[in-house]
């Protein structure tokens, strides 16, 4: 029997979030409809993709799961095969990214619009967030990479990675030859942190996180702020909290901790201007099938997707 590509992505949604609950929040529907339309489609399959309580795939739902995967690929790479052979594989894109996206995910974006789309020109500015709002403001950007970006309301967003946030402390700190921490465990320690006026929003999330877990920490704000010299920034004690991707590109003398703590997790989201240019739509696209492929997030869709 056919399957639509629709209901190919609920299935995965479901799977990847680990409940009808979270899918449904991600593919902004409710829950119901969307339990009753893989109940559908598992009675049109006559067989069962999911154990209920708690939910996971069944064998065959991890079969089918798969199988979607494939199909959805095979379909995006038709679209952008013909879009190519239109002589619509042209044009550029100006994307504004975060500091904290220079290391993985936005030299892996580039590298992949390349790859898939040679005759679209991306046109790269690494900023904090402040000066890409202001850019956004000026209409000097088509796209924002980024973690709390202050994107516009009226753009459309996706969700490309969630992660947990790891303590970052000097090499010579007190915890450093731990497998992990708790926040309990820096208690009386000095949070170090950029100035709020370079990121407002990430620094907020950062502390309504912690504030979250009920702990409270005083914050010291880096005159010199840089992912590339944080050795000197802990050699005073103190830790830091970063996405946990970044734990891998940090510079010699630093120690990573996981944390035991149950914060919120950080989202890098991909954001632009509704009614994209089809140069815009390319990068979307690839975004989305990078975030799969390097397995960062859900294939959730945006809120309008393109």
């Amino acid at each position: 029997m056919p399957v639509d590509l629709r209901m190919m992505r609920y299935v995965i949604a479901v799977a990847e979030a680990g409940s009808f609950e979270g899918a449904a929040e991600r593919l902004h529907m409710t829950q119901p409809p969307l339990s009753r339309q893989v109940r559908e489609l598992e009675r049109k399959l006559g067989v069962t993709l999911f154990h209920r309580r708690p939910t996971r795939l069944t064998e065959a739902g991890h079969v089918f799961v798969e199988s979607a995967r494939q199909v959805l690929a095979g379909a995006e790479e038709a679209v952008e095969r013909t879009r190519r052979a239109a002589g619509i594989d042209h044009g550029a894109v100006r994307v504004g990214y975060a500091v904290t996206t220079a290391f993985d995910e936005m030299p892996k974006l580039f590298a992949a619009m390349r790859a898939r789309h040679p005759g679209i020109r991306v046109e790269a500015r690494e900023a904090w967030d402040a000066e890409l709002a202001a850019a956004v403001a000026g209409g000097e950007l088509d796209v924002l990479l980024g973690r709390h970006l202050p994107a516009p309301a009226t753009w459309s967003s996706l969700v490309l990675r969630s992660e947990d946030f790891l303590a970052v402390v000097g090499a010579g700190h007190r915890l450093a030859g731990r497998a992990e921490v708790s926040l309990r465990d820096l208690r009386g320690e000095t949070l170090r942190f950029f100035p709020r006026r370079f990121a407002p929003r990430y620094h907020d999330a950062v502390l309504a996180a912690l504030g979250g877990t009920g702990e409270e920490f005083d914050v010291w704000e880096n005159p010199l702020p840089s992912l590339r010299n944080l050795n000197v920034s802990l050699s005073d004690n103190g830790f830091m909290l970063l996405p946990r991707s970044l734990g891998r590109q940090l510079p010699g003398g630093i120690a990573c901790l996981p944390l035991t703590d149950d914060l919120a997790p950080i989202e890098l989201r991909l954001s632009w201007e509704r009614d994209p240019s089809p140069a815009v739509t390319a990068l979307i696209r690839t975004a989305r099938r990078l975030a799969r492929r390097e397995g960062w997030a859900s294939s959730a869709p945006a809120q309008d997707q393109p």
